[in-house]
């Protein structure tokens, strides 16, 4: 997921390339008659805002000039956001700027308006919606509001504060939003944030401490300034495996690598037909997790959990679950029970997909301390010796003992456990 900053926004004009923000903050220092020479080497908005006589602490007062500024000032499409868009893989975009540039680039090359959703809301667009995505075919998601005449939006330090406190506990709190982000590879992109608030940022899109490892991470894109090499160090103590800095140039370099790495790829073949949608699950469930080549026996394993009277949820489709990953990773946060499927497809390194779901229900087991109930069932469904298995039984599950179910057969023992799990669930937590 590509989380873009104002250093991305670079704008031809007839002086050559610009900063938009920068065009944005010559236009605000003349609306407000601040004197240039007053103003530090490259100055932004908010030194402009500072600097102004008639700025008394309350920066949405010259709220109607940032407006009319961002209404009349009209540039072409930065190349950087137009590589972005180009590159189809790419479908959802977090923005920490306040202009509808991205949103025109990706209109421009993709034919079609992405969907917008703002903090605070600018629209009827509250929090991510993996529907709204899906018709749109591609969603910008606005961190720190929109410009508008109607809603708050961020060009100061303080209001760039209070837009991430409103992200974080404001009544417009995008709970699926940040869910999303932390399931997600990041790309963080000319982002220029102060030093402590990209930490922040990095921290708000982890479900766990900076140093836990995971299996996503990200990689971050920022003009080499002091900032940057505080935060490289940082990152390199508390996030050496996860977090990476670019060091081969600017992000707009990045980003035309990025480009034409991508073009050099051959070309996607198209499945022979799309993936439905994975059907819905009702909460509390119990989820099974497979790899492809055990679907067979996952789908009986489903099939006489029915019959047994339980209600079960696997995912019948054939095709990659990237598409729906959110789905799938929604359905694991509310079942009951997680039965992972073990046999010899599954000793394999950790980045196949049903890995992902392992590691998210060991994270999601944890919810559980201190009660008296299960939710890891691993059943063995082939001849592997469990002896082959304890090493990746132990690294993921513990000391959890899996369950024989030769060709997706459930034993009665099993039938009896999961049903005591999924009554019990429903008992305990049915109503939360």
């Amino acid at each position: 997921m590509p989380v873009v900053g104002r250093d991305l926004l670079v704008v031809e004009t007839a002086t050559g390339p610009r900063m938009f923000h920068q065009l944005v903050a010559e236009r605000l220092a003349a609306e407000l008659d601040v004197p240039t020479g007053k103003l530090p080497p490259g100055f932004d908005t908010n030194d402009v805002v500072c600097a102004y006589e008639g700025f008394h602490g309350d920066p949405t007062a010259i709220d109607d000039e940032v407006v009319t500024i961002f209404t009349n000032l009209k540039v072409p499409t930065p190349e950087p956001l137009r590589l972005l868009a180009e590159i189809a893989p790419f479908r959802l975009f977090v923005t920490t700027t306040c202009d509808n540039l991205l949103e025109e680039a990706l209109a421009g090359v993709r034919g079609q308006p992405p969907a917008l959703v703002a903090c605070p809301p600018a629209n009827s667009n509250l929090d991510f919606d993996e529907a709204l995505l899906q018709r749109h075919g591609s969603l910008v998601f606005q961190l720190l509001g929109r410009v508008s005449g109607s809603t708050e939006f961020a060009v100061t330090e303080g209001q760039v504060l209070e837009r991430m406190h409103d992200f974080m506990a404001g009544p417009h709190h995008p709970k699926k939003m940040i869910e999303r982000l932390c399931a997600s590879h990041l790309l963080m992109l000319g982002v220029s944030f102060p030093d402590w608030l990209a930490r922040f940022l990095l921290r708000l899109a982890r479900t766990k401490p900076l140093w836990d490892s995971r299996s996503l991470t990200e990689v971050i894109a920022e003009d080499n300034g002091p900032g940057q090499q505080e935060l490289a160090l940082f990152l390199r103590n508390f996030s050496p495996n996860q977090s990476s800095l670019f060091k081969g140039g600017s992000p707009v370099d990045f980003v035309r690598e990025l480009h034409s790495r991508w073009q050099q790829l051959p070309p996607r073949q198209p499945p022979p037909r799309p993936a439905p949608a994975p059907a819905e699950m009702a909460r509390g469930s119990i989820f099974i997790s497979y790899a492809t080549e055990d679907r067979e026996a996952a789908f009986r394993l489903a099939d006489e959990m029915a019959e047994a009277g339980l209600e079960a949820w696997v995912d019948r489709r054939l095709g990659s679950g990237d598409d729906y990953r959110y789905i799938i990773e929604s359905h694991i946060g509310e079942c009951c029970a997680f039965v992972p499927v073990l046999s010899r497809h599954t000793q394999v390194e950790r980045q196949r997909w049903f890995r992902r779901e392992w590691d998210q229900a060991c994270d999601r087991k944890k919810d559980y301390f201190g009660t008296n109930l299960d939710f890891l069932f691993p059943v063995v469904v082939d001849e592997t010796p469990m002896g082959e298995l304890n090493e990746i039984r132990r690294c993921t599950f513990g000391t959890r003992s899996a369950t024989a179910a030769p060709g997706g057969h459930a034993p009665p023992q099993l039938i009896e456990k999961l049903d005591a799990a999924q009554k019990a669930w429903r008992k305990q937590f049915a109503r939360a």
